[in-house]
């Protein structure tokens, strides 16, 4: 299951301000009590920022990635890491981070 964020400012952000962002979708992140479990980078895609997001206490990951060159965000479950609180999540976050970027959230995959 895979949506993105599309149309918005994040096509408009400067370099300086890519810690800016990172920092909104971390609030979006608190705001729905999840855990940040791990925050790297992804080697395909030179200069992201990829979040390993959980749930206490319950199996299952959200995956999150910002993608700065491309002005891209996506959040996306992996078929094996798919549990009833993360399917049942990822669209109402996926509109959280769409609104607060200003743009909207398209469901890609299911």
């Amino acid at each position: 299951m895979k949506y993105e964020i599309v149309n918005s400012r994040l096509e408009h952000v400067r370099p300086l301000d890519e810690e800016i962002v990172v920092e909104e979708i971390e609030q979006v992140i608190r705001k729905y009590h999840l855990i940040l479990s791990s925050k790297t980078t992804l080697l395909s895609k030179k200069g992201s920022y990829h979040w390993h997001i959980k749930k206490e206490g319950e199996k299952g990951v959200l995956e999150i990635t910002y993608w700065p060159m491309q002005s891209r965000l996506w959040l996306e479950i992996a078929r094996n890491r798919r549990a009833d609180w993360n399917v049942s999540m990822i669209e109402a976050v996926a509109k959280e981070m769409a609104h607060t970027f200003h743009g909207h959230a398209q469901l890609l995959t299911e």
